[in-house]
């Protein structure tokens, strides 16, 4: 799995619904305050809002997704940002998590490859890390999404300790001052999209699944790009779901994919971004559970974004 993967809410895909609710005089672009972080989780969606004809997902998927089960709590180890370094240590073969105040992506050393540390993701600013091998000191940048601050870790793993404590990282208010930004930090910046962040590629996705034809729009500098649709592709470990590519677009260096996922079971599966095969860059399920199969809501789509076309990042390459 990709070792920069930003799990986006499903909650930015309402909008998809509400949009499809507008009068065709209405505007696409007047979010205003209604925007993605004024959705609440008790939204309604009316099912008529996915009626996509050239869609092949069925309409009556509903949005009623029970919320997992919190972790039971641990001491939490706290780190304050003062422009030094911060050390932190983890445990061979188990996970580790680091969260920050705000939405982050990591910047890894070339050596820190997927078979040496997995990373996830959260757009929330946490960052789940396991070690799968002993490795010393590494400098991993963090960049702060909305201001695009440098934040340093020295990163480290070893089998001879097993702290699996929750880190906290802080920066003190009236410091946000961030690392100082050389050649190599600003890495992280030209590999972003041109442009065209994640939470828009993935909402333009949902629309050209789920909403009316008359609401569809492409954002300046995103285009369409080939993807094979060859079925029963294994994007999620375990054989329970099959996973179809459905279409995909390009913006910069980066890359979106839409794929359509069906339950192969006669048990209920909760989709979790952990268990994906490839590199990405970020994954949004559009509905967190797939009922069994044979109900109508057995199938659902999953929107995916890369740094390379669909079938590279599928086979790990960055």
């Amino acid at each position: 799995m990709n070792p920069h993967l930003v799990v986006l809410s499903t909650l930015l895909l309402l909008t998809v619904a509400t949009r499809a609710e507008e009068p065709v005089g209405a505007s696409a672009d007047t979010e205003g305050e209604s925007g993605v972080h004024a959705l609440s989780a008790s939204a309604s969606v009316p099912e008529t809002a996915f009626t996509n004809p050239g869609s092949d997902i069925p309409p009556g998927l509903g949005l009623d997704v029970e919320p997992e089960a919190a972790p039971g709590a641990l001491p939490v180890e706290r780190l304050a940002w003062h422009k030094l370094p911060l050390q932190i240590t983890l445990p061979v073969g188990q996970e580790r998590l680091v969260s920050f105040p705000v939405a982050v992506r990591a910047g890894l050393p070339p050596t820190l490859t997927p078979d040496v540390l997995r990373t996830q993701i959260l757009n929330d600013g946490t960052i789940y890390w396991t070690a799968l091998k002993p490795f010393g000191p590494q400098r991993v940048r963090i960049e702060a999404l909305g201001t695009g601050n440098t934040y340093l870790l020295d990163l480290s793993a070893s089998d001879r300790i097993a702290d699996t404590r929750p880190i906290e990282v802080s920066i003190p208010e009236g410091k946000p001052s961030a690392a100082p930004v050389d050649a190599a930090a600003t890495d992280v910046a030209e590999n972003r999209s041109a442009g065209t962040d994640y939470v828009t590629l993935t909402r333009m996705a949902a629309q050209h699944l789920y909403a009316p034809e008359r609401l569809l729009k492409v954002p300046k500098g995103v285009h369409r790009t080939p993807v094979g649709r060859e079925s029963r592709i294994d994007l999620i470990r375990g054989g329970r779901v099959e996973a179809t590519p459905l279409i995909a677009w390009r913006s910069g260096g980066t890359y979106i994919t839409a794929v359509k996922l069906r339950n192969r079971t006669f048990e209920d599966v909760i989709l979790d971004p952990r268990t994906l095969r490839g590199a990405w860059l970020a994954c949004t399920f559009q509905h967190a559970r797939l009922y069994r199969k044979g109900d109508e809501r057995d199938v659902t789509a999953a929107y995916l974004v890369s740094s390379r076309p669909f079938e590279d990042a599928l086979d790990g390459r960055q």
